[in-house]
């Protein structure tokens, strides 16, 4: 590429892979065993170091992406971030790399991490996925596609957030959060569906039906959550409903639990 995209005060490891049309700013560090593909911007103050990234992500400022784990055991091993394409990566981002030579950090495309959150070593992010100002995650954390992890929310180790699941602000997240459902709280409770991200997503009037009577029988019953599971698998196998029923049998740490109704209408599963 033209050294003319690269800043004079930038600091470029000489095993870095830079392709063509990336922008690099000034006082920007890029470290060794990186690899930043075409049309990237890479802001000033900014330090990248064991990640590869793919083309057109943005990294606007004081960043920091694949520097060593804050986990006490890391031995020093050359582990990695991968990154996807079209990401946006705000002010003081910081986004740590693995613990392992074989699993990076891994981050999906289209992502938009906003000013300060932090996603630490070992996690798995998706597609689309939503990080407000100060979200924090720690390692080993998976998070699916088109998630939204709002302001402050604060995210244990080993949980799983599912697909289009929503987190609301200052929500303590100890525990796995189902496919296309709300969380909130201090130590989160279930509080519905995300059913404007449902829309918003594609899902017709009977996928949100479907979803909605499973939430239904999952959470606001009196039969064991084993018991709707299976009245769940005979009665609606819609292929979403199976996506919750699979999430939720693949849970380790366990299930968030719903937050009891106050009134007849808080079952329902709509957004506040």
């Amino acid at each position: 590429m033209a050294y003319s995209d690269i800043h004079p005060t930038a600091i470029i490891a000489p095993d870095a892979k830079i392709a063509e049309g990336v922008v690099i700013g000034p006082y920007a560090v890029i470290g060794k065993k990186t690899t930043i593909g075409a049309g990237t911007y890479i802001g000033p103050h900014c330090v990248i170091e064991n990640t590869t990234m793919g083309e057109k992500n943005e990294i606007i400022a004081a960043a920091f992406i694949g520097v060593k784990p804050q986990d006490l055991s890391y031995d020093g091993i050359e582990s990695m971030v991968a990154l996807g394409d079209g990401n946006q990566v705000r002010e003081g981002v910081t986004i740590h790399r693995s613990t392992s030579l074989e699993h990076p950090t891994t981050i999906g495309s289209n992502c938009l991490f906003m000013a300060n959150t932090h996603v630490a070593h070992d996690c798995v992010l998706g597609n689309n996925i939503i990080m407000v100002n100060n979200a924090g995650i720690a390692g080993h954390v998976a998070v699916a596609d088109n998630a939204i992890l709002s302001g402050m929310v604060a995210v244990h180790q080993f949980v799983r957030v599912g697909r289009l699941a929503m987190v609301s602000g200052l929500s303590g997240l100890p525990l796995d959060v189902p496919p296309f459902c709300r969380a909130s709280g201090g130590r989160a409770k279930l509080v519905g569906l995300n059913t404007v991200g449902l829309r918003r997503n594609g899902f017709n009037r009977d996928m949100i039906a479907a979803v909605k009577a499973a939430y239904k029988q999952l959470f606001h019953s009196t039969k064991t959550l084993r018991e709707s599971i299976e009245i769940l698998r005979k009665n609606n196998p819609a292929p979403e409903v199976l996506e919750m029923i699979e999430f939720i049998e693949n849970s380790k740490r366990g299930i968030t639990a719903a937050r009891r109704k106050k009134n007849k209408d808080f079952s329902e599963g709509d957004n506040e």
